[in-house]
C-alpha cells in the first residue's frame, strides 16, 4: 500500500488539529481517525480529497463511512442528513477506492387507490419509500439497504430469502462452468425502516458515492 502523501496528512492533521491524540469524534471534526495508523490516516486523506471535489458543486453527495458506522448526506459541504448503520458487510472493498455515481434509483412502492377515496391518485410520500432494496453504481458497485430483523421481521425474512437465493444461483453457475460472477465490490446495510426510506427518497440518478473503508486487518 503507497505511503500517504505529505499533502495528504498535512490535511488531515489540520483537520483534527487539537483533537485527542489518537481519536477525533466529535461534532467539530467530519471523520474519526486513528492519526497513528497509516492506513487509516490515507483512506481519510482519500475521502477528504474527493468530498473536496464534490463539494465545490451543487449536487448533493453521499458518505457512506463504515468506520464511524454513518451514512451522511451532505451538499456543498454542509451535512443535510445522518443516519446509523446497524450492520453491514462487503466484499472487494479493495476495488471501493472510487466516487461512485447512481445508475438509477430504486423503485417507488405506489399505495393502492381506495375506491371510496376517487379516482385521483395522492402524490408520492416517504411512505411510498422502499425499505429494503439495491442500488447499481458506476463503476460497478453495489449497494443494498435492509432493515434489522427487529424492526421489520416479515421483510427482513424476504430479504435474506433473495440474498440466499442469489447466492444458490452463482454457486450453480460455478458448479457447472467452472467460472463465478466476476469480482466487483458490494456492500450489504442493515439500517432501520425510516432511515431506508428516506435514503430511498434522497437519491437520484447520477448521485455521487464514497466509501470509507475500514482498514485492513493487519
Amino acid at each position: 500500500m503507497p505511503r500517504p502523501s505529505v499533502t495528504g496528512i498535512l490535511i488531515c492533521f489540520f483537520v483534527l488539529t487539537a483533537a485527542h491524540p489518537t481519536r477525533a469524534a466529535d461534532a467539530d471534526y467530519p471523520l474519526s481517525v486513528d492519526v497513528t495508523n497509516p492506513a487509516a490516516l490515507q483512506e481519510a486523506t482519500r475521502i477528504l480529497a474527493e468530498e473536496l471535489k464534490l463539494a465545490s458543486r451543487p449536487q448533493a453527495y453521499v458518505i457512506v463511512d463504515l468506520i464511524d458506522r454513518v451514512v451522511v448526506i451532505k451538499g456543498r459541504g454542509v451535512e443535510l442528513h445522518r443516519f446509523s448503520i446497524e450492520d453491514w458487510s462487503a466484499g472487494q472493498l479493495a476495488d471501493a477506492s472510487t466516487t461512485f455515481r447512481l445508475q438509477t434509483r430504486p423503485p417507488v412502492t405506489r399505495r393502492k387507490i381506495e375506491p371510496a377515496a376517487g379516482g385521483e391518485q395522492p402524490p408520492i410520500s416517504l411512505d411510498d419509500m422502499p425499505t429494503d432494496f439495491t442500488l447499481q453504481f458506476s463503476p460497478t458497485f453495489s449497494l443494498t439497504v435492509h432493515p434489522s430483523a427487529s424492526d421489520d421481521i416479515g421483510r427482513w425474512l424476504r430479504f435474506k430469502g433473495r440474498e440466499w437465493w442469489i447466492w444458490l444461483k452463482e454457486w450453480a453457475m460455478t458448479l457447472a462452468t467452472g467460472r463465478g460472477p466476476l469480482p466487483q465490490p458490494w456492500l450489504h446495510l442493515t439500517v432501520t425502516s425510516d432511515h431506508a426510506q428516506s435514503l430511498a427518497w434522497t437519491v437520484t440518478e447520477g448521485m455521487a458515492f464514497l466509501v470509507r473503508r475500514p482498514p485492513p486487518s493487519p
